[in-house]
């Protein structure tokens, strides 16, 4: 079973539980996730990885080599970026096959603890202060042009260096960082938008990965006070299947 999906940031709001706890509340939307291809590590391996084409854009604008991988695969549009999936060997027999897409009702339900993976927001050169959250040196007393400086860097005659990991200004964000532990509080198969619980790295509009731990929570969300529209009838996956795939093929 596939446990990995990837989303787009789309922003972030709040949402309340039925106990009147308010939860931060990060928007993400489910674009295709299509299925390029699928590789063995190696002989020895029975491990796969999948090769993920996330996000839709126009064939004609796709580099030839990857237009072809895609007509291969049985793909009518174009892919925005290329990622890749590892699925465990024990699970070789669920493994999908290229030219299918992944169905977020397939892999996320609601309630399971999941890790998110995204890039921060590239802040440029920073100082110390904005870098580390260094205070800074005093105001006062002559000390005109030291109030944003890092200070001392280390002692002279012993060691007479600067050790290693000193925290300096230098370049500051735009790293992958893993957030661990959140909460999937609400899908919603018709929009392909998964509402998360807590705040996620990274900008509005960028890609984020969502890993499934198999762990649930138990979540009890107060629809009306959230301002979701809870659907008196509950949406097919099969529907939501041929969605995704009119979208992908047509």
């Amino acid at each position: 079973m596939i446990n990995d999906i990837f989303v787009t940031k789309i922003g972030m709001t709040q949402a309340w539980t039925t106990e009147g706890k308010r939860i931060a509340v990060t928007r993400c939307l489910v674009q295709p996730n299509m299925v390029i291809a699928t590789r063995q590590l190696s002989e020895n391996n029975s491990a796969y990885t999948l090769e993920i084409g996330y996000g839709k854009k126009l064939l004609r604008t796709t580099k030839k080599p990857l237009r072809a991988q895609l007509a291969k695969s049985g793909f009518s549009v174009g892919v925005k970026t290329i990622h890749g999936i590892k699925v465990d060997a024990s699970e070789s027999d669920n493994i999908p096959a290229a030219g299918t897409t992944l169905v977020v009702t397939d892999i996320l339900s609601l309630g399971d603890v999941v890790n998110v993976r995204g890039t921060t927001k590239g802040r440029g050169f920073a100082g110390g202060m904005k870098r580390y959250g260094y205070k800074g040196g005093p105001k006062t007393h002559g000390q005109s042009d030291r109030s944003r400086a890092i200070g001392s860097i280390g002692a002279g005659t012993s060691p007479g260096r600067v050790l290693k990991g000193k925290g300096m200004p230098g370049h500051m964000g735009d790293v992958a960082v893993t957030i661990k532990g959140l909460t999937v509080v609400h899908i919603d198969p018709k929009t392909q938008e998964v509402w998360l619980s807590g705040p996620v790295p990274g900008s509005i509009t960028s890609d984020l990965l969502i890993h499934r731990l198999g762990k649930t929570k138990s979540v009890n969300l107060n629809y009306d006070a959230s301002g979701i529209k809870q659907p008196t009838e509950e949406v097919k996956e099969e529907e939501a299947k041929e969605e995704v795939s009119e979208e992908t093929k047509e």
